[in-house]
């Protein structure tokens, strides 16, 4: 509902009192302006005390519908928007925007023009959309848009009114421009604002800073800017590969600022198992790595908080900060942070890297010294340190195992470097100040009874086989047997399996009710080494593209990467599958004894050995 000003001042009485009215600096105000400010305050002044309006104007020389207009100005408007009041009475000031209040004039009944354009704006369903289409389109540059110009954006506009029958008694048609000139600049106002730069949302993080160890850990994973090398001996001749960059999955107290735990995947996209072993790194006693490097050692107390006491191995996590990764979203990860940890998962918000800048200071710091390296790839593609072209073709001079042990020894140095916002002392210092002097809360030993951090469960069907009747469970692609199935009254019944990610080659089978069966196992093909589901699928796609044999795939698979071991991200996927391989050793051979022994002439033959002559020159002169 609109209001007068009379209306205005009945509903609102208080504004009777100019005192009431916001304050305007007259001195901001250029000197032509300011003489007519103080004029238009003295009018309202006088009608606010009560004068009528013809003596008002008679005084000030004006007439009274100027008085009127300028009551307007001041005190009318909407019923629901604050009125204008000291705004008002600034010469040539706009108060808002301008808007049409009537309905667009015919040739019979002429209402003007002013604005007709954003009139029709807010009443043309979809003109508005249309216009907005193509102005997007022609400042993103899209295949489908066209250049636009004031000209060929006014022909749209008339076509897309007359698509709609218009009526052609009705502006923009009764105009000899037909609104071209509104057209012009609606359209230039609006590439202006698409045009202009927008400012990245402000993101508050938490100002409650936590101080207290293991109240808050950052987890994040990011690629080692750096290249390794790993040999290969085939035909009993050693070759050096290149290998694939490595990923390093690190967790860090926010409290202390100390490093509670590491792993590296030998993998440039980690997967949710890469995080189950970072989360489990924190629960478990650390362990130094045998350090084969010429230069690298451990200082005398380095180390991750885990390996000084068992009370550092159950701490009662508060909020583990993750990102939006998928390996961090898997119901394993948040199983093992809600479940085993005893902690709050957080996932933060998407491309926001910031909420969790201590881990990320982390990266930052050791690519300070991976840097170092000659096969480094740098921090971004034009980096001056990054490793020159002529120097890819060939195996970088670091090994895969010089750069694990090199990162082990600059994550736990770090942890024995004096922190300025931590008074000088050390992160590790500072945890065990803490865990000693505070009441710092601990987990439970025993979790009790379900499934493991690497563990899932699954319901599967007993299948009757095609051998001898035997019963089956299909998965992945495989059919397991055993001794747990040989039970008639399984077939065509569901089980329960339970199996571990890392290795499939055996499954744990129990029935719907809890009571366990036993375990089955895979087929003898598949049980050479060690292998997940996400390495079995790959290789059932190859058997299916026919790339691989069906007969052994582990060993088609093994053939394949050799083959393809030019390539740093085979050459990785090798190595990582020659640690799951076991040592085999050779064993001595038993003795037949179908077959008899062969008599030792060892003796006999170095007698014999010791009695040939040196070879030298006469020998070949005698011959001639």
């Amino acid at each position: 509902m609109v209001l007068t000003w009379r209306a205005r001042l009945r509903c609102e009485p208080e504004w009777y009192e100019l005192q009431r009215w916001p304050f305007v600096d007259i001195q901001a105000m250029p000197a032509e302006r300011r003489r007519q400010y103080l004029t238009n305050v003295r009018i309202v002044a006088a009608v606010l005390d009560g004068r009528t309006l013809k003596l008002v104007a008679a005084d000030h020389n004006v007439s009274p519908t100027r008085v009127t207009q300028l009551m307007n100005r001041c005190l009318a408007g909407d019923e629901d928007a604050p009125p204008a009041l000291t705004q008002g009475l600034i010469p040539h000031q706009r108060l808002g925007p301008a808007k049409r209040r009537t309905s667009l004039g015919t040739l019979t009944q002429p209402s003007g023009a002013r604005c007709g354009f954003r009139y029709l704006l807010e009443t043309v369903p979809g003109l508005e959309d249309h216009l907005m289409a193509q102005i997007r389109g022609a400042t993103r540059r899209n295949r489908r848009s066209q250049n636009l110009t004031p000209r060929r954006f006014h022909a749209s506009f008339i076509a897309f009114l007359t698509a709609l029958d218009w009526p052609q008694d009705t502006y923009p048609f009764t105009s000899v421009s037909r609104g071209s000139e509104a057209c012009r600049r609606f359209l230039k106002r609006s590439l202006m604002d698409l045009q202009m730069p927008r400012d990245h949302q402000r993101v508050i993080g938490s100002k409650m800073v936590p101080v207290r160890a293991f109240q808050e850990i950052h987890i994040d994973e990011a690629h080692i800017d750096c290249n390794g090398a790993a040999a290969v001996v085939l035909h009993n001749q050693m070759k050096p590969l290149r290998l694939g960059r490595i990923s390093l999955l690190l967790a860090r107290d926010v409290g202390t600022g100390c490093y509670l735990a590491a792993t590296i995947a030998l993998t440039a996209h980690p997967n949710s198992a890469d995080v189950l072993a970072l989360l489990e790194q924190l629960i478990q006693p650390w362990e130094p790595l045998i350090l084969s490097a010429p230069g690298l050692s451990y200082k005398s107390e380095a180390g991750f908080p885990s390996a000084l006491d068992e009370t550092f191995c159950r701490p009662a996590f508060g909020i583990v900060r993750l990102d939006n990764a998928l390996a961090h979203l898997s119901h394993q990860v948040r199983r093992m942070v809600c479940d085993h940890l005893s902690a709050t998962a957080n996932f933060g918000l998407p491309k926001n890297p910031k909420a969790r800048a201590l881990i990320e200071q982390a990266f930052r710091r050791l690519n300070l010294d991976i840097h170092r390296f000659p096969s480094t790839t740098g921090s971004y593609p034009t980096d001056p340190l990054r490793e020159p072209a002529k120097l890819r073709k060939d195996p970088p001079f670091v090994s895969l195992r010089a750069l694990e042990e090199a990162i082990s020894v600059l994550l736990t140095e770090y942890n024995l470097s004096p922190l300025a916002n931590l008074g000088a002392i050390t992160p590790l210092e500072q945890m065990q100040y803490q865990m000693a002097n505070h009441l710092l809360p601990l987990r439970a030993g025993v979790l009790g009874p379900g499934l493991g951090p690497y563990e899932r469960s699954q319901t599967v069907t007993v299948r009757k086989g095609f051998k001898a009747d035997e019963p089956r469970i299909n998965f992945e692609g495989c059919q397991y047997t055993g001794v747990a199935l040989n039970d008639g009254q399984l077939i065509n019944q569901r089980v329960t399996i339970v199996f571990d990610i890392r290795d499939i080659r055996a499954l744990q089978v129990t029935t719907l009710e809890g009571r366990s069966l036993g375990v089955v196992q895979a087929p003898h093909t598949w049980m050479r080494f060690a292998h997940s589901v996400s390495l079995r699928k790959k290789i059932n796609h190859l058997v299916r593209e026919s790339v691989l044999s069906a007969r052994d795939p582990l060993g088609g698979w093994f053939q394949y990467t050799m083959a393809h071991r030019h390539l740093p991200k085979e050459a990785l996927s090798l190595v990582k599958m020659a640690r799951l391989m076991p040592d085999e050793k050779p064993q001595p051979l038993e003795e037949n004894t179908s077959t008899p022994a062969m008599p030792d002439n060892s003796a006999a033959l170095a007698d014999a050995l010791s009695r040939l002559p040196d070879w030298n020159p006469d020998m070949a002169n005698k011959r001639r």
